[in-house]
């Protein structure tokens, strides 16, 4: 097939970025530069391969998955349908996060998912020793690999946030999380991509906000004085996870992505005004 070729069978599956993913599948199997694919737009590339991987595509199986890796805050990740793959809006909690970690501090990551954002923030920070959560251990598995392969050196621990799993002794400096936070009616109008994704990494199969909750209430108490909670959620629920934080008594700051929705929340113990000029 060519390039014009692959590019138009996407563009009929329905996939807007069909010139550059056309690019992309030609880049990946068979081993070329984008400079020679646009030269020369008419060459034919036999591959086996690569033809399965357009057929894949048209029926909207992400890219990311036929790959088997993606990139994260310039991070190379594994990536398989155990986990979600990683996306640009999270990028920003990342960093947001990261801002907050001094070097050596203790860093905890719920839902970890991929590890993408644990290993980004460590990256970012200066950072190498982690604790992650994950409920799956398939999905588990996958993030122990892609922090070993970075170079970090975390534990990555198997149990539901749900569930406080820590002693009351337990404290950290930074508490990250991506919980599952789209809500079962929201799921009919996603992208046919997010379907071959895991269903539980996307919705909590109530509201929406019900592991959001979980991981306020369990884990604040674990955060040490003056540490920070970064917590992703919906660009729609920033009002939702607000009144959840005050209702607990914590303190609320909300982040915006790069498109200037709300995409997470910094949470942090109140500290009394006579305190604060202390």
């Amino acid at each position: 097939m060519t390039l014009k070729q692959i590019s138009k069978i996407l563009e009929n599956s329905g996939i807007e970025s069909h010139k550059l993913e056309a690019a992309l599948l030609v880049s990946h199997f068979m081993n070329t530069d984008a400079a020679h694919i646009y030269s020369d737009p008419d060459a034919d590339y036999v591959s086996e391969e690569l033809d399965a991987a357009v057929r894949k595509r048209a029926e909207r199986y992400p890219l990311q998955y036929i790959f088997g890796e993606w990139d994260f805050c310039g991070l190379n990740f594994i990536v398989n349908e155990s986990c979600l793959i990683p996306r640009q809006d999270t990028e920003i909690v990342a960093e947001t996060a990261a801002g907050f970690a001094k070097k050596g501090d203790r860093i905890l990551d719920l839902c970890t998912g991929s590890g993408c954002l644990l290993a980004a923030v460590l990256h970012l920070s200066g950072n190498s020793r982690g604790t992650a959560v994950e409920l799956y251990p398939d999905t588990a598995e996958t993030a122990k690999r892609n922090l070993s392969r970075l170079g970090f050196d975390c534990k990555v621990i198997i149990g539901d946030v749900r569930d406080d799993l820590f002693s009351d002794n337990d404290r950290f400096d930074l508490i990250i999380s991506n919980p599952p936070y789209i809500a079962p009616d929201e799921m009919k109008a996603l992208e046919p991509e997010l379907t071959y994704e895991p269903r539980h990494a996307l919705t909590d199969g109530l509201d929406g906000l019900s592991l959001i909750e979980a991981v306020i209430a369990n884990y604040m108490p674990h955060l040490a004085k003056n540490g920070h909670m970064v917590i992703e959620h919906g660009y729609l629920q920033a009002g939702s996870v607000e009144k959840i934080v005050r209702n607990l008594s914590y303190d609320y700051m909300p982040v915006k992505d790069y498109g200037g929705n709300i995409r997470a929340a910094v949470i942090t113990y109140h500290v009394p005004p006579q305190e604060k000029g202390e």
